[in-house]
């Protein structure tokens, strides 16, 4: 068996019944490195909304709210993980060298949201299926994937690659790191983000149907969008792709900006 020193595994399970009943539960989820940076991972299925916010703790607490959620056998041990109840929905959450990882199952019936906490100096990486995504103050860098729902980032001061397939999305900085490149890309819906007033990027914008929208003193490449290359043989080809390039500030990172139906709005704040 492997020896396990300095670091803490914490495993949650708790399941979907239907028994009509509203549980309303917290988890409050020790660091192994209290102090320093950590890393929060989610895989999420369905719920109504996933909301992030920091707090000045040392620690990571989750709240998770819901119909239908009943706890029982809370004595029972396996493998390190306190069995909360077993079948249906199942939410495990643990913990090792400050990387806290949160997977909820199916959840057919039922309401249910979750709100995490986290120490300002956490990053992310959160992918979910169907429900809303709310995150604040967050100063790590963040991958965030959604298929069907919106997207809310504010007080952000960290790296944000962001995808959605069906949702809109308004992201606020609240400083912009420097020398990060960042990606915002979606299909169905608008896409909004707001910078300070002296960021320094360059933004590479393409939306099929819709508009694209900014107040700031950007400089458009009007060559943008058009690549060139030659092959062995001799054949020179140009390939036109509606991009559009501006610089701000004098140009910096690429910031890529992309839809397929929705606006781009770049704030200057």
């Amino acid at each position: 068996m492997k020896k396990q020193t300095n670091h803490l595994l914490l495993g949650i399970m708790i399941s979907v019944f239907t028994i009509p009943a509203l549980a309303q539960n917290n988890i409050e989820v020790p660091l192994s490195q209290p102090g320093e940076p950590g890393k929060l991972i989610i895989s999420a299925m369905f719920s109504d909304e996933i909301e992030i916010r920091t707090h000045d703790q040392q620690n990571v607490i989750v709240n998770y709210d819901g119909d239908n959620i009943r706890e029982e056998n809370e004595d029972a041990i396996k493998n390190g993980m306190r069995r909360i109840s077993g079948g249906g929905l199942g939410l495990e959450v643990t913990e090792d060298n400050n990387k806290v990882q949160i997977t909820t199952g199916p959840m057919p019936n039922g309401d249910f949201e979750m709100v995490v906490y986290v120490p300002r100096n956490f990053s992310l990486k959160l992918n979910t299926v169907q429900g809303d995504v709310v995150i604040s103050g967050l100063e790590g860098e963040m991958e965030i994937s959604a298929v069907n729902g919106d997207i809310e980032l504010s007080d952000i001061s960290g790296t944000v690659l962001v995808n959605s397939v069906n949702g809109d999305m308004e992201i606020d900085f609240n400083r912009v790191p420097e020398n990060s490149p960042m990606s915002f890309t979606g299909v169905n819906g608008d896409i909004e983000v707001s910078f300070p007033a002296n960021a320094q990027f360059t933004a590479k914008m393409k939306t099929e149907w819709g508009d694209v929208y900014t107040n700031f003193d950007m400089e458009i490449n009007r060559d943008g969008g058009r690549t060139q290359s030659n092959s062995e043989d001799g054949t020179f080809k140009v390939a036109v792709n509606k991009w559009i390039i501006g610089q701000v500030n004098g140009g910096g990172p690429e910031f890529l900006f992309k839809t397929l139906h929705g606006d781009i709005s770049i704030r200057k704040k």
